[in-house]
């Protein structure tokens, strides 16, 4: 039977009639018990008595070695029912006279020791001494048979066990009855839950109005539902508010990204008009102080060729400029094809183009070998091209100029880095680094755009990395940045990627 798997019901009712009729019937079997050792006590006294008068009748009889005398005198206890048999030992132990001897249970020849009673023997077997005069001449042993004390038990036990019955079923009718003052509320608030899992309904309520644990129970349970609905209220109100506001933000993000494209828009238009529009008076200019330089040096005065000089560096500045924002503007505008990037490689071809550029310097470049990473082959070779270039052009000046890109830290975790021993930088300073045309040295010393590093972290941060810049003056400078990825030293797997990639180019 599986108990756990039975209605609170059927367990308490179970449970009632278990500790009921193992009640009666243990009340049944020490009653039982009592009474047949009662029974068996008042029968051995009957015995004893009965053994006591016989043995004053036969002593006589057997004092004179009267054996039929004795013998008729055992007859008398025929009056008893329950006598199994009478014997009468002489004062040697042997038979001397018997009284229904030829039963089953007949005595012995010779008198036994006498032995302790068995609780549930078939005889009761009692001795008396036989004494006339002060003088014992035997001993009379009288056996009383049990059958009828275990009949009137069998009865008894039989009586007793259609009162037990009567008091099971009893038991049974009201334990069903009871039980229901128990379990009709329990099984009401198992229905009320499993209603309310079902359904999601939290208004619901118990009903239930007790003094005692089940009340306790109920009123929890209302507590606890009265609880979950205003739980769930303020969860409606919370969830309309957010889809309120959701809405709200997808109007604003509409709205947002229309004013970002216009911008975009308005950005391109402003582009492409001042690649034409800028270019065109720089041209001019440029043109006119060209034709004043080399038609009329001959009747300028030196300082007028040196402002005619300086005209022409500043357009070319400028034109500088203006090339570096439309570049900027282009990345910017670029989508990200990410593929896997051999950067040693990446970063030995960018020195290449910087020593084929200026052949008379001499520069000890130094890339870490199997250095890969995953990003836009353009925009990152753009990143390698402006880092690279900036510690080329900031050790112009330093003897013995070294340029190192390698990885700082462990696989897929590390930083690369472009290192150089060049001018280097106050750190005090470093955070204008990377804002548009913020320089930290005077640009006659190390000509730029100031528009180089503000590239490289659009182009980084566009990739989810970050970046940033270490130095010291006259000590060199090293800028950082990462590429979030499974950047770092590649396997035999990331460079047959890499060779794949390159060939679908």
């Amino acid at each position: 039977m599986n108990f756990s798997g039975m209605s609170l019901r059927a367990k308490l009712t179970a449970l009632i009639m278990s500790v009921t009729l193992l009640g009666l019937a243990l009340a049944f079997i020490l009653l039982s018990l009592a009474d047949m050792r009662a029974m068996r006590a008042a029968l051995r006294r009957e015995a004893v008595i009965s053994a006591r008068l016989a043995a004053e009748y036969c002593v006589a009889p057997l004092a004179f070695g009267y054996a039929e005398e004795t013998a008729e005198a055992l007859t008398k206890l025929a009056a008893l029912e329950d006598i199994a048999y009478a014997a009468a030992y002489d004062a040697g132990g042997r038979l001397f006279a018997c009284y229904n001897c030829g039963g089953g249970d007949s005595p012995p020849r010779v008198m036994p020791p006498a032995e302790e009673e068995r609780a549930f023997s078939r005889i009761i077997a009692v001795r008396e001494p036989m004494v006339y005069n002060g003088r014992v001449y035997g001993t009379l042993s009288l056996g009383v048979s049990t059958r009828n004390l275990y009949r009137t038990m069998a009865g008894r036990l039989a009586l007793l066990a259609v009162i037990g019955a009567a008091l099971a079923a009893l038991t049974f009718f009201f334990a069903v009855r009871a039980q229901r003052v128990i379990s009709a509320p329990m099984l009401r608030l198992a229905e009320l839950a499993r209603a309310v899992a079902r359904h999601g309904d939290y208004s619901v309520r118990t009903g239930i109005e007790r003094s005692d644990e089940i009340g306790t129970l109920a009123a929890g349970m209302d507590a606890m539902l009265e609880n979950l609905e205003s739980r769930g209220r303020q969860r409606d109100s919370a969830e309309e508010a957010l889809r309120a506001a959701h809405a709200g933000l997808e109007r604003a993000v509409a709205e947002r990204t229309a004013e970002l494209k216009a911008a975009n828009e308005e950005l391109e238009a402003f582009t492409y008009s001042a690649s034409h529009d800028l270019r065109a008076p720089l041209r001019r200019i440029d043109g006119f102080a060209a034709i004043l330089e080399e038609d009329h040096a001959a009747v300028l005065p030196e300082e007028a060729r040196g402002a005619i000089a300086r005209i022409r560096a500043g357009c070319r500045q400028m034109a500088g400029v203006i090339d570096s924002l439309l570049k900027l503007s282009r990345l910017m505008r670029q989508s990200i094809n990410s593929v896997p990037l051999d950067l040693s490689a990446m970063a030995e071809e960018a020195a290449a183009n910087l020593r084929e550029a200026e052949p008379e310097r001499t520069v000890a470049f130094s890339a870490a070998p199997g250095l890969y990473a995953r990003g836009d082959r353009t925009l990152i070779g753009e990143v390698l091209e402006n880092l690279i270039s900036n510690a080329w052009k900031f050790s112009r000046r330093t003897a013995g100029a070294k340029v190192e890109f390698g990885l700082d830290g462990g696989d897929g975790e590390g930083a690369f880095f472009v290192r150089d021993n060049g001018a280097g930088f106050d750190m005090e300073y470093a955070s204008n680094l990377f804002r548009p045309f913020q320089r930290l040295h005077a640009a006659s010393d190390f000509p730029g755009t100031g528009i180089g590093l503000v590239t490289c972290r659009r182009i980084i941060e566009r990739h989810g990395g970050r970046i940033w810049a270490e130095g010291e003056p006259g000590k060199g400078a090293v800028f950082y940045f990462t590429l979030p990825g499974s950047a770092g030293r590649g396997s035999d797997a990331e460079k047959e990627g890499i060779s794949k990639a390159e060939e679908g180019a």
